[in-house]
């Protein structure tokens, strides 16, 4: 038998097939490899999610879907920072917080319904103190630093709400007679919002919620007001957290910045808050206001917690207010009657017109940095009609 050497052809096949086998398996190797990796990753990312799920701090990380805006959300009213600071005493009936509300003619409207809203908690007396066509520019209506000094010494308030600067609009303009880049208003200006927060602040360091002008609807005197606004702003940010800004302007504005009679209040309600003069609040536009104020103190000093529902307190106005406030047919009243033992003086004007606390007065908590839709609702139903309005002069009343 014949045997054929191999011949070298042959030898170069039996090599490219022997490589072709060990590619075939390297690509196998290299897919399963690949599918275990998928596998893998695809378990991890399940169990990642599932653990993020469950884990706040895991959810804070990653995008948000962006939260409805609401009152003091933005800083408008408050930071958490103020917001969250202790209280200074526990508060019950007998032991109730001091509450001192003053400023002009703007404090005449919302004061009384703020009055009212935390004195429905039962563990809060306020007095009332304001003047109309008041300012801090000059003392020919009333002499607020003195004032002020009268009634911290005598009433010893341990929080108190201030509201003023409409009727100084009028004396911000551009003049410059220094040439240091200031208006000469702002200096003057500055100094007296400075001793008044001082004022009020006192020795005891006592809570100061300050408020400024709101819009109005000249545009003068809303270029006033916000610029008032801004001396006020930077002051109050000099004393914190002992004085807490309240921006009212902001509070006010329609959605481009601008004064409107009607705007969407916290809870997206459209109300006329304003009176056709362009300056002061509409029943519903003071209840507003009072809403937003009540959810700073009931943050601060947490009314809603330590409320007695059952035994409201009435405010009471101090000597020199109760005058008619436009906007209103009458002059304010109380809605309960002011404790006894109080060490305001009570007005005629102020008699209580109830001595419990209806239902719908009850307050309900307000979160810390917010101010959400369960904010307490006014206990009267607001008129739907506009009050009737006087005429605009060089002082507001």
């Amino acid at each position: 038998m014949t045997r054929n050497p191999p011949s070298e052809t042959s030898a170069q096949d039996a090599g490219s097939r022997r490589d072709r086998l060990v590619a075939r398996r390297s690509r196998r190797t290299q897919i399963v490899v690949a599918a275990i990796v998928v596998v893998i990753a695809g378990v991890v990312a399940v169990a990642a999610y599932a653990l993020n799920a469950q884990d706040p701090r895991a959810q804070a990380v990653g995008p948000k879907v962006p939260e409805p805006a609401s009152l003091g959300a933005d800083g408008t009213l408050f930071s958490p920072r103020v917001a969250k600071a202790p209280a200074m005493r526990s508060l019950d009936h007998a032991h109730p917080l001091r509450l001192w509300i003053g400023g002009d003619s703007l404090a005449g409207s919302f004061g009384p319904a703020l009055g009212d809203r935390v004195g429905a908690t039962g563990v809060v007396q306020t007095l009332i103190d304001y003047r109309v066509s008041s300012g801090l520019w000059s003392n020919d209506v009333r002499n607020w630093q003195q004032r002020a000094t009268d009634q911290m010494a005598s009433d010893r308030p341990e929080a108190v709400v201030f509201m003023i600067g409409t009727n100084d609009t009028p004396v911000v303009n551009q003049v410059d007679g220094n040439g240091d880049g200031v208006p000469d208003w702002q200096t003057h200006y500055r100094l007296e919002v400075a001793r008044m927060m001082d004022l009020l602040v006192g020795s005891s360091h006592r809570t100061v919620f300050w408020l400024g002008p709101p819009t109005l609807g000249t545009r003068s005197m809303d270029r006033g007001a916000a610029a008032i606004g801004r001396v006020m702003r930077d002051e109050a940010a000099k004393r914190a957290p002992d004085v807490v800004y309240i921006d009212a302007y902001k509070l006010f504005s329609t959605e481009d910045g601008t004064y409107s009679r009607r705007i969407l209040d916290e809870r997206g309600q459209e109300i006329v808050a304003r009176i056709s003069d362009g300056v002061h609040f509409t029943e519903d536009g003071a209840q507003y206001l009072a809403r937003a104020v009540f959810a700073l103190i009931d943050a601060r000093w947490r009314l809603s917690k330590q409320a007695d529902l059952t035994q409201p307190i009435g405010w009471s106005l101090a000597p020199g207010s109760g005058a008619a406030v436009p906007g209103f047919s009458t002059r304010p009243r109380s809605r309960y009657r002011p404790q006894t033992g109080s060490t305001a003086t009570t007005s005629p004007s102020a008699s209580p017109t109830t001595a419990a606390p209806p239902s719908s007065a009850v307050p309900t908590t307000v979160a810390a940095t917010t101010l959400p839709a369960t904010v307490p609702v006014a206990t009267t139903t607001p008129k739907a009609t506009v009050p009737i309005s006087t005429p605009t002069t060089t002082k507001i009343p």
